[in-house]
């Protein structure tokens, strides 16, 4: 059970990094191309680390559908990022 949780942990934690562009991957890169980009990703947005609480607190057994939580954060940033986006609060 616990090899379960580990695995689910993992895979959402890869999920959210490519989700929000902060894993690029680029096999093959000439090597003048190594190194750190000149121009870094944007902070991440502030419900991942809500995800990422949740997924402890999934971890611990204080949440039991962890798939319905993550939708309701993701879903609830979804909106508001909508919102600013088209120039609304």
């Amino acid at each position: 059970m616990n090899a379960i949780r580990t695995t689910m942990t993992v895979a959402l934690a890869a999920v959210v990094l490519i989700g929000t562009g902060g894993v690029a991957a680029s096999p093959g890169a000439a090597p003048d191309d190594a190194g750190p980009p000149s121009d870094l990703p944007e902070p991440v947005p502030g419900f991942v680390g809500d995800i990422l609480g949740s997924v402890n607190d999934f971890l611990s057994g204080a949440v039991d559908d962890l798939g319905a939580t993550v939708s309701g954060i993701a879903g609830d940033a979804g909106e508001a990022n909508t919102r600013v986006a088209e120039g609304g609060v």
